[in-house]
């Protein structure tokens, strides 16, 4: 499992094909985490956790 930002959603997807892992569960959040207050990062985080949750039970609903 990976977490990143929507930034790097593209890079993420290159990256998954280059090193022969397409099926890698990659969960996006919104972007930025690093310059906002740390309410909204906890926002964020409760609202990405159900989908976390879900991936790694069930690794196939990772699938794009």
């Amino acid at each position: 499992m990976t977490l990143i930002t929507h930034a790097f959603d593209a890079l993420a997807k290159s990256e998954k094909e280059a090193f022969g892992a397409p099926d890698h569960p990659v969960l996006v959040v919104q972007h930025p985490i690093g310059t906002v207050k740390v309410e909204e990062v906890n926002k964020r985080a409760d609202a990405a956790f159900e989908k976390l949750v879900e991936m790694l039970v069930d690794p196939a609903a990772a699938k794009d």
